[in-house]
């Protein structure tokens, strides 16, 4: 887990690479998991995953923890959807054995943990047309420019420059004639979780003006996903192209 962190988040944990007493082994393991659950968001809501839960080898406590890095960092792989384990509770009482048995849901839908089952038009993109992708990329930083240059701001980097969620904000009120008020966003975010938080009240601001949900998550375009990107910029492009 610790490298996997470390090679996900390209950064560096100051931790033992081994040790062998348990004790030294929860303490490394609590370490790491606390990095784990602030890269994941948990700072205020529990997960479903604990030091103790993982040090004792809880197979569903890991499966979880496993399922939340994958949808945070939108790995390659395609979960299986819908997907429960039966765990049983065992304890003995007065030398009587008693069983009780629950579902855990593990894996919903695929949207949910980030995943498609088919292809669009971006995936063949990226995978066949390298060429055409940079004009449609050209062609949406022109479109966003367009209208940002009204408040004075520019973007070059589709990928990076709207990971807070900022310029997602302004753009929707200048595309739909309204104004958004500064204290229903984060205009300087400082983490993670309020970047994810502005992207989402950009969102809604999309379905306000009368456009679909957009498929990407706000985790998506905060990872700086440009295929997620991509997607919802070209929703307003298709929108609002013809707008002054």
């Amino acid at each position: 887990l610790h490298k996997l962190w470390e090679k996900l988040t390209g950064k560096k944990l100051d931790v033992l690479e081994v040790t062998q007493s348990e004790e030294g082994q929860r303490q490394k393991l609590n370490i790491v998991l606390n990095a784990v659950n602030h890269t994941l968001g948990f700072h205020q809501k529990i997960p479903k995953w604990s030091v103790e839960s993982v040090h004792s080898k809880n197979i569903v406590a890991i499966l979880h923890l496993l399922v939340a890095l994958v949808r945070h960092f939108r790995a390659p792989v395609r979960l299986p959807e819908n997907v429960f384990v039966t765990v049983v509770i065992a304890q003995k009482n007065g030398g009587v054995l008693n069983a009780q048995k629950f579902q855990e849901q593990i894996t919903s839908e695929y949207d949910d943990v980030g995943m498609r089952c088919e292809k669009d038009a971006f995936d063949t993109l990226f995978d066949c047309a390298p060429d055409k992708l940079a004009v449609v990329k050209k062609s949406l930083i022109t479109f966003v420019n367009k209208h940002l240059s009204k408040l004075n701001f520019e973007i070059n980097d589709l990928n990076s420059d709207f990971r807070d969620g900022v310029y997602l904000c302004l753009l929707m009120g200048l595309l739909g004639g309204f104004f958004v008020p500064l204290h229903e966003f984060h205009l300087t975010p400082q983490d993670t979780d309020q970047m994810v938080a502005n992207v989402a009240f950009s969102f809604d601001l999309m379905q306000d003006a009368g456009l679909p949900k957009p498929k990407a998550r706000p985790e998506d375009i905060v990872n700086m996903d440009l295929k997620s990107t991509l997607r919802v910029l070209y929703s307003l492009f298709t929108t609002f192209r013809s707008y002054a």
